[in-house]
């Protein structure tokens, strides 16, 4: 027997329409029977009841279910039904207030009750937020003050000690009653992480919303897939929330398609509401043919736009850009040689400058920290090498590698290539961070790309190139152990000039300083071009600094993906609206006019005008990076570390949606306390009663 409300009730040789439903909410319907109930006749009549169709043998005459005086209609206006309706609500209503029959009788015990697993809330809540381990060598409750107990009955008890009616409470708790196992912990994450998602899913509403994947194994092997949602919320704001840690056997692109559909589907969303999908460059994912994201259009049998992780495509730029010169690639690789260098615990005690970084392959950002620290810290380097060099107590392979390292670094190809790229990259560090930020949508990250792009052009100057070569005449060079001579040749002649090797190399330095940015500029020009003609046109068109700002035509191909008509005397009357209301007032921030501000500004406005409202809305809602899903593997690795590899795979998710969403997980300190205990209170039969 399934019971309704909330769900629309259907079977297998019956469907009811949505339309009349909401009259007939008390109504149930079994799928193996065939035949529908009346909910509250059934669980509040009394013993003389004359009506059995509607609690016992069951309605099953269709033709004339919903004609007036027949059917649910009669039996909707009998005595009995509006007699037990009456108990059903009031019911209702004493569970939502706390004021049941039972709760009124044991009012005093059941708040004391309610009192003890709140604690034990509060220590899960604590654990779960802070990425801590749970459980010791045991969970009994009366090894609270033994070794090993672990930080969950740690917390207990330093939580009894500090509070005396919690102590006190806790005396009178029956010893099979204790809730302190590893069993009652797993109840209440679950719990707590089906609250947060489904307020998640209640957050997310009707709204259009833009799906995020990206997948990492754990030190077990089994694959994670992160499933992140990107959404406008009722504050007309772009949130981005981490739904779920799901779970594949098999790492194909079906497999992970059809997952992610389950995952939507189970949670409460419905994958029609997708309306982009971002992930990294992988071929599994972003395969023209057999890749996730053709898939889930294919089986979806509608157009969603893909859009490649921005942040993966700046690592793309920097790296490809950056290899194609040998010298970049001859450079780096000293830095590497250096970090590991200085490492060595004799030469780690020696050196005075800042710690060195370590090269990422994975990560660009790697290259900018190691740069900058080895500019910051050279002349500390330098005096190390020296030293090293000069001092017998080191081994002959320590002091021939400083000899080496010193003499690369003295070279002033080495500085210059320093200087070279710390500038060119400090122009794609603020990108890269502010693309991290759930509140970036796609045409304003495409707007950030453009910007540092132009900055990157505009250093392109022999000014600029002669500004860093300026910064490398004080490298010191080793001194030259050869003695010169002046050339006898030359004794008759009066040298007006020498040409030496500073020209040839200030020749080479400006070859590789154009090359190199020539290559950056080139390869963002390259990936981040490969755009949506129309769609890019859309995302501008909402842009208030556009020429084409709310022009009709442009926005249409974005409401086209919704099939949302485009009416044109809604966006003329925006268009001058909002161009007034500009002219008057100023952004919030005192910055400038962005989609964000507009939609928040003159929410009110806009929703008289729905086609415009639900531009903007759209393009808030595109996303531009996988910064979210990344960052959640970093929580997936605090949570998930040698010591917790036991753990399986539902607590594992649990834990770290919790972690992730710290700000949904502390409202379990007040307003969402109650609902936890009232779940823990029904999903099993609890030896504490608490209502």
């Amino acid at each position: 027997m399934q019971n309704f409300p909330p769900r629309l009730f259907s079977g297998k040789k019956r469907s009811f329409c949505s339309s009349w439903y909401g009259s007939f909410s008390w109504m149930e319907y079994s799928v193996q029977a065939d035949a529908a109930y009346c909910y509250p006749c059934r669980m509040f009549q009394g013993p003389r009841s004359t009506d059995s169709t509607f609690t016992l043998t069951g309605f099953r005459d269709w033709k004339h279910a919903v004609e007036t005086g027949k059917g649910l209609h009669k039996h909707a206006a009998s005595k009995e039904h509006l007699t037990c309706d009456a108990m059903w609500r009031d019911k209702e209503r004493r569970i939502h207030t706390s004021k049941e029959i039972s709760t009124l009788i044991n009012t005093d015990q059941l708040q004391r009750n309610r009192y003890y697993l709140s604690a034990i809330i509060d220590v899960v809540e604590f654990l779960a937020v802070n990425q801590l381990p749970f459980r010791g060598d045991h969970d009994a409750y009366s090894g609270m003050n033994e070794d090993g107990c672990g930080l969950f009955l740690s917390l207990f008890e330093f939580a009894l000690r500090k509070d005396a009616e919690l102590a006190k409470i806790a005396k009178s708790i029956p010893h099979n009653a204790r809730y302190t196992s590893h069993d009652i912990q797993n109840d209440l994450i679950d719990i707590m992480s089906a609250l947060v998602r489904e307020h998640i899913v209640k957050e997310v509403g009707d709204s259009y919303y833009t799906l995020k994947a990206d997948g990492t194994r754990d030190p077990t092997g089994r694959e994670n897939i992160s499933i992140v949602l990107r959404f406008v919320n009722e504050l007309c704001e772009p949130t981005e929330r981490l739904l779920t840690i799901a779970t594949a056997d098999q790492g194909d692109a079906v497999t992970l398609t059809d997952t992610i559909i389950e995952e939507l589907t189970t949670a409460g969303l419905s994958p029609e509401k997708i309306l982009s999908q971002v992930y990294d460059g992988a071929s599994l994912m972003s395969g023209k043919h057999g890749g996730v994201q053709k898939l889930l259009q294919q089986k979806l049998d509608r157009e969603i736009p893909y859009v490649h992780c921005y942040n993966h495509q700046l690592h793309l730029v920097v790296t490809h850009a950056l290899a194609a010169e040998k010298a970049v690639m001859d450079f780096f690789s000293v830095c590497n040689m250096l970090y590991k260098f200085c490492r060595r615990p004799t030469v780690a005690i020696l050196y005075k400058g800042e710690t060195l970084k370590r090269l990422l392959d994975q990560r660009w950002s790697g290259h900018f920290a190691t740069v900058s620290v080895i500019l910051k810290s050279f002349d500390d380097l330098s005096t190390l090498f020296q030293e090293i060099t000069s001092t017998r107590a080191f081994g002959a392979d320590v002091r021939v590698e400083a000899t080496g390292l010193w003499h690369s670094m003295s070279e002033p190809s080495f500085k210059f290539i320093a200087e070279m790229v710390h500038k060119i990259l400090s122009y794609l560090d603020p990108p890269n961070k502010m693309l991290q930020s759930e509140h970036m949508d796609l045409a304003t990250g495409l707007q950030l790309i453009s910007s540092a792009c132009t900055c990157l052009e505009n250093i392109r100057t022999e000014t600029e190139f002669q500004t860093i070569l300026a910064h490398c005449d004080n490298v010191t060079t080793r001194p030259s152990k050869r003695k010169r001579t002046q050339n006898s040749a030359l004794a008759d002649y009066v040298v007006e000039e020498i040409c030496t090797r500073v020209d040839t190399d200030d020749t080479e330095l400006r070859r590789i300083y154009y090359s190199c940015i020539d290559s950056v500029c080139g390869e963002m020009k390259n990936r981040f071009g490969k755009h949506n003609c129309d769609l890019m046109e859309a995302l501008n068109a909402l842009d208030p600094a556009q020429a084409t700002f709310l022009d009709a035509s442009k926005v249409k191909p974005l409401l086209d993906l919704t099939k949302t008509p485009a009416v044109d005397s809604e966006f003329e009357v925006a268009r001058n609206f909002l161009r007034a209301q500009m002219k008057e007032s100023s952004p919030p921030d005192e910055e400038k006019w962005t989609m964000k501000q507009i939609l928040k500004q003159f929410q009110r406005p806009l929703e008289a005008m729905p086609t415009v409202f639900t531009a903007f809305k759209h393009g808030l809602t595109f996303g531009a990076s996988t910064a979210s899903c990344e960052n959640s593997f970093s929580t997936l690795k605090n949570v998930y570390t040698e010591h917790r590899l036991t753990m399986l795979h539902q607590r594992k998710a649990n834990l770290i949606q919790l972690a992730f969403e710290k700000d949904l997980t502390r409202k379990f300190r007040n307003e969402w306390k109650d609902s936890v205990l009232r779940r823990f209170h029904t999903v099993h039969k609890r030896r504490l009663p608490l209502y």
